[in-house]
């Protein structure tokens, strides 16, 4: 089961882009349950109960009282990894919206196609959050989910695993061994530095020589792979707008 807000302070636009996931859902024989929500002020009351709620939000920009920025930011201190798809008619918001991560773009008027390839792709990555990372240490056999993972450390011979409860798991491997299985399983983990491999789910904030990741530790890219990270970055928001 997908749990989807809509929050736009339209109600015709909520009862478009509801009708649209419902056909789509249905034709891909997949479970949602849809709320929506005509203000950011009303969608982050509701979180306060629950703040695992959703797992999905779309979120118009351009809203009365609130807009779908702020009402983003405070998402995110409720709930860092709700994937955020912005409903927006303008493209000057692109770089400022990816202060707070969102998954992805849709440009109004909405169509169904464009939807549909961002609903099927965020469901994909809903789906993958499920993989695991595993490995043996001791002869004991470790796994742990990979949207549980904020980074991997290297040093010297040992590899740090830090996660998102705060816990560090170590064992004896090399982080080139550890990137390129990540890699070659598109787990969505970028090589910053010699001695760090970040998850991108994870990512708060990104400049052009640091990264900040959802539990406020900060990394510096080192300068050989400044240029890559960044034409990565980059790259990342202007697929996810096109789609």
């Amino acid at each position: 089961m997908l749990n989807i807000a809509i929050c736009d302070d339209e109600l015709d636009a909520i009862n478009k882009l509801d009708e649209i996931l419902r056909g789509i859902a249905a034709r891909q024989r997949i479970k949602i349950e849809i709320e929506g929500f005509t203000s950011g002020l009303s969608l982050l009351h509701h979180m306060e109960s629950d703040k695992n709620l959703y797992d999905l939000i779309y979120l118009d920009i351009e809203m009365n009282q609130m807009d779908g920025l702020e009402t983003a930011k405070k998402i995110r201190k409720m709930n860092e990894r709700v994937y955020l798809i912005y409903v927006t008619g303008y493209d000057k918001y692109a770089l400022r919206a990816y202060e707070v991560h969102p998954y992805n773009f849709i440009v109004k008027p909405v169509s169904e196609d464009s939807v549909e390839d961002s609903f099927l792709s965020v469901y994909e990555r809903i789906q993958s959050d499920g993989l695991f990372f595993e490995y043996q240490y001791n002869k004991n056999y470790y796994k742990i989910p990979v949207i549980d993972i904020l980074y991997f450390e290297s040093d010297k011979r040992r590899i740090k695993i830090h996660l998102t409860n705060g816990k560090i798991q170590t064992y004896y491997n090399r982080l080139n061994l550890i990137e390129k299985e990540l890699s070659d399983n598109n787990m969505g983990f970028w090589r910053i530095h010699q001695s760090f491999l970040i998850n991108v789910r994870h990512i708060r904030h990104i400049s052009f020589d640091y990264v900040e990741l959802s539990d406020n530790a900060c990394f510096k890219i080192s300068k050989n792979r400044r240029k890559d990270i960044n034409e990565q970055y980059l790259k990342m928001i202007e697929r996810q707008f096109t789609k």
